[in-house]
């Protein structure tokens, strides 16, 4: 699958991995699957890896894709997004995901996993302690 997910429930992250050639139908399917799951909470973490990703933006499915993302992780998540992409990434494809972070809220683009990891920790975890 060139998409999927991973709920952590001892650790209280939600991961979410594209590789390959995927297009928009794939990703929108995934994310359906993982809000459907019934261990998906809004009130965990996701983390979403598109480093090695390339997608196809069908025209036809960027509306719909980015209703039901806005929609539902922008309008409905109580945690934080980090999203991981690649520095050798589409412009196009990059701007996209740039546009989509912004319009969510709630979210931040990083370059490096580590990173995306760490800020994810600081945001959600840093009050528990």
């Amino acid at each position: 699958m060139p998409a999927e997910y991973h709920i952590n429930e001892d650790e209280e992250l939600i991961t979410v991995r594209a590789t390959g050639e995927v297009n928009l139908i794939d990703l929108l399917e995934t994310a359906k699957l993982l809000e459907a799951d019934p261990a998906y909470s809004a009130s965990v973490p996701l983390l979403v890896d598109l480093r090695d990703m390339q997608v196809n933006l069908e025209q036809a499915a960027i509306k719909p894709f980015n209703r039901f993302i806005l929609s539902r992780y922008g309008q409905q998540r109580d945690a934080s997004i980090a999203i991981v992409v690649d520095q050798e990434m589409n412009r196009d494809l990059c701007a996209a995901i740039y546009w989509l972070n912004c319009a969510i809220g709630n979210s931040e683009m990083f370059e490096d996993y580590d990173q995306a990891l760490k800020w994810l920790i600081r945001r959600e975890f840093a009050n528990i302690l």
